[in-house]
């Protein structure tokens, strides 16, 4: 079969007939020939989307902590408003002051009652004894009892009023006071406990993410990695060190001269201007062998597809010599450092 590595052929003129001829060795044309093939299976398969879940679901202590929100807190919240918007108006009053009243005043009325009743006695008992018992003056004397009693009777019934109104209102307060401070001692501890269970509930959500993402990754991976390794040996077979290789040509007007390949374009570039492939992806059999006398780690290696041992750097730790070549691969002006590439 044809081969990718087949150069171009320039013909040269000369004046006699010649011929020039170029292989392409056989384990070279092996491993192009299997990652042809593996590339062509591989690009055969339809497209295979992610089925998996990629975000993680509400925790449980979340849900309930939300639950604690909009089933206790808020209710608390509107009880605890509906506290402070009381007032001590009529209704609240008498709540407050009948009890009171009943207590304080009837008795007060009742001691009244009774003083009038000894008065009028007393009175009587006067009359009797002065011979008035009956007559006109006895009778105003009555009279003006009955006005001190009312009199009495009236002002003592007002006061006590008002101070069972008072008392009521310092009551009401009180109580309002109590109420207010139970609810919200209540909801500071639901919002604590709400609080507590949201943090635990956001670790454990951020848990299962990380989980979910690791997992999302790996499919991924997984999916891509058969074309990773075809385009890893394409990049290796681009960066291998070969040269002359071509197919035969022959003629009477000239002698055609085989080009390099596209891969041996970029080799021979990189030897042109003393740059060298040097990505470590395109290496194997990598053992450290020493350093350079500014430190600069030294290694041998191979390259993939080829059995020969060579010695130089890793691209990536030399950054100040090494640039990316048009596949995406790091090559290595050795120039730029105190170290040899060779092939030993």
């Amino acid at each position: 079969m044809g081969s990718i590595f087949k150069p171009s052929t320039t013909v040269v003129q000369a004046p006699s007939q010649s011929s020039t001829s170029y292989d392409i060795p056989e384990y070279f044309k092996e491993i192009q020939e299997r990652t042809l093939r593996t590339a062509e299976n591989v690009f055969s398969q339809p497209y295979t989307a992610y089925q998996g879940q990629r975000i993680a679901s509400l925790d449980p202590q979340e849900i309930a902590a939300e639950n604690v929100y909009s089933q206790q807190v808020i209710p608390q919240a509107g009880q605890l408003a509906n506290i402070a918007n009381q007032t001590y108006d009529t209704a609240t009053a008498a709540n407050y002051a009948n009890p009171y009243q009943a207590q304080v005043i009837s008795g007060a009325l009742t001691d009244l009652g009774e003083a009038y009743g000894q008065s009028t006695k007393a009175m009587d008992a006067q009359a009797i004894s002065s011979g008035a018992f009956g007559g006109s003056r006895q009778g105003i004397q009555n009279v003006l009892g009955q006005e001190r009693y009312l009199d009495s009777v009236a002002d003592t019934t007002a006061r006590l009023r008002q101070a069972g109104f008072e008392s009521g209102a310092a009551r009401f307060a009180q109580d309002r006071a109590a109420q207010m401070q139970g609810a919200t001692t209540q909801i500071g501890a639901l919002q604590a406990g709400a609080q507590g269970l949201q943090a635990f509930g956001a670790q454990a959500r951020g848990i299962e993410q990380a989980k979910l993402a690791e997992g999302y990754r790996d499919f991924i991976e997984a999916r891509e990695y058969p074309a990773g390794q075809i385009r890893q040996m394409v990049g290796a077979l681009s960066g291998a060190p070969i040269r002359s290789y071509g197919e035969e040509r022959s003629g009477s007007v000239g002698t055609p001269v085989g080009g390099p390949s596209i891969f041996g374009q970029v080799s021979g570039a990189a030897l042109a201007g003393a740059q060298f492939m040097s990505d470590v992806r395109l290496k194997r059999d990598i053992k450290l062998v020493g350093k350079s006398p500014k430190g600069i780690k030294i290694y041998n290696f191979k390259y993939l597809g080829d059995d020969r041992t060579y010695q130089g750097v890793m691209a990536h730790q030399v950054p100040q010599a090494a640039t990316a070549n048009q596949f995406g691969y790091l090559m290595v002006d050795y120039s730029k450092l105190d170290v040899e590439f060779k092939e030993v």
